[in-house]
């Protein structure tokens, strides 16, 4: 199976920013973040970006931007374009068709990402020059490459499967974006909320007890939930006879 999972990924290589709007919409999307993450915040930080959480953050947020611009392509781009089902006809077992359009999403994220983080640190390198090479401090490096594989496997699963079930690309976006976005609201309701019940001291208390190892931790661990979760969802969401049939 691994033969026909790489013909659905150079298939979808091919069309991955193809299918925008504009091909100057493309170009944007991908080289944006570049700008902004890879050029502009390290220059503003300096050799402060190699120790900090900013890369962190930075690492988390560039894939969701990156997959979830384009995932909604992944079955619903092929829905309206009448194309799915030539490809759900062919030979290619169920299983190749969707981890290939999975994989292809999470590679194009995260390695985006790591890209944009090797440009960061040759930026931080340039304007801070002391004579030797630096670079990340090893946890945050670590961190850098585990969120961002994570952040793109759990976006992907989530377009993956909304897509499955979307009429429109313009639908699947739309879903995809309130999805993703509607936790980050939540938790800065909470952030507001949350003092008028309880007592800033409690709040802080329990604050001064979190580490930022442990908080990662948690982190990564709902990430790596979320991930397997959505994975299989969309195995089980992924039916042939149905997709034919939408």
């Amino acid at each position: 199976m691994t033969e026909d999972i790489l013909t659905v990924i150079w298939k979808e290589n091919k069309g991955l920013l193809r299918y925008s709007s504009s091909r100057w919409k493309a170009i944007a999307t991908l080289l944006t973040p570049i700008a902004v993450f890879g050029v502009i915040f390290p220059i503003q930080f300096r050799d402060e970006w190699l120790t900090s959480g900013w890369s962190i953050a930075v690492s988390a947020i560039t894939p969701l931007l990156l997959i979830a611009s384009t995932i909604s392509e992944s079955f619903a781009g092929e829905r309206e374009r009448h194309t799915l089902e030539t490809l759900l006809a062919s030979r290619l077992p169920d299983r190749a068709i969707l981890f290939g359009k999975l994989l292809t999403s999470i590679l194009f994220g995260w390695g985006v990402t790591l890209f944009l983080l090797l440009v960061s640190l040759t930026v931080v390198n340039i304007m801070e020059w002391n004579g030797g090479f630096q670079i990340y401090r090893p946890t945050i490096l670590w961190i850098n490459i585990s969120a961002s594989l994570l952040m793109s496997g759990m976006v992907a699963g989530l377009g993956i499967l909304i897509s499955l079930r979307s009429p429109t690309v313009q639908n699947a976006t739309q879903t995809i974006m309130l999805m993703l976005f509607m936790p980050f609201l939540l938790m800065q309701a909470v952030v507001f909320v949350l003092p008028t019940f309880l007592p800033k001291d409690a709040v802080k208390a329990f604050l001064d007890r979190m580490d930022l190892t442990t908080i990662f931790v948690v982190f990564m661990g709902i990430l790596l939930l979320a991930n397997i979760g959505l994975l299989l969802g969309a195995i089980a969401r992924f039916q042939r006879s149905k997709l034919i049939l939408s």
